[in-house]
């Protein structure tokens, strides 16, 4: 057997004698997994002021329209769960639109709407939830893992074409705790320096300049007293 016909064969060989690595969750998406008996959410972009994590998506990356996407999705490790879990969201909060320099109300007649697995169709609009506040993200198969992608839609006579968005959503699956609250902020035509620069503002975490600055002011004040009160 020449050379060049073998490699695939030993190729097949090695990879059945090496054992098996820990599977790739994609990148980006919501990793869904379960600890002490409570639904928990890793990953993600950034953290919120209030401890939340961030995930980000890209209106208009989805056939249906310039103003859709199905990412980030839902994925989790074989095992996370009981073949047959239902994993659902619930949809909190208000929705929130960036204006260039802090995150505001959205327009009033501005929706993001979340269709769920059974066709639920949730809305988030300024004044707070409205249509079905819970939704199927999916059933873990028997292997115990879940990864779905839903739909988000921005509709309303309020849209722009550069703008960016922020929901807040929970998950649920049957006997377990709910996870906490988590944020999604999604970008509608933003370049993506002005979009990452958004989505930080809602971090309470200093850039390192400012914290090394912060510090030393900190240890000045705490030297001048020092030397006042050795007076």
């Amino acid at each position: 057997m020449k050379f060049a016909h073998w490699i695939p064969a030993l190729a097949l060989a090695l990879a059945a004698a090496l054992p098996a690595q820990a599977q790739h969750l994609h990148e980006g998406d919501i990793e869904v997994a379960v600890t002490a008996g409570r639904l928990v959410v890793l990953g993600g972009h950034g953290v919120h002021a209030d401890g939340a994590r961030i995930f980000e998506g890209d209106l208009g990356d989805l056939a249906g329209g310039p103003y859709s996407t199905d990412d980030p999705g839902f994925d989790s490790e074989d095992a996370s769960f009981a073949a047959g879990t239902l994993v659902n969201y619930r949809a909190i909060g208000s929705l929130l639109a960036w204006n260039g320099s802090a995150w505001t109300a959205a327009p009033a007649a501005l929706s993001l709407r979340l269709t769920g697995n059974l066709g639920e169709e949730t809305l988030w609009q300024a004044a707070g939830v409205s249509g079905d506040v819970t939704g199927l993200i999916g059933q873990a198969g028997s292997t115990g893992k879940i990864h779905e992608h839903l739909d988000f839609t921005l509709t309303g006579s309020g849209r722009v074409a550069v703008a960016a968005y922020l929901v807040q959503l929970q998950l649920e699956a049957g006997s377990l705790q709910d996870s906490t609250p988590f944020y999604m902020a999604f970008n509608r035509g933003m370049d993506e320096a002005g979009f990452e620069a958004a989505v930080h503002s809602l971090s309470a975490v200093p850039e390192p300049q400012a914290a090394l600055m912060l510090a030393l002011g900190l240890a000045g004040l705490g030297l001048l007293r020092l030397r006042r009160g050795a007076r």
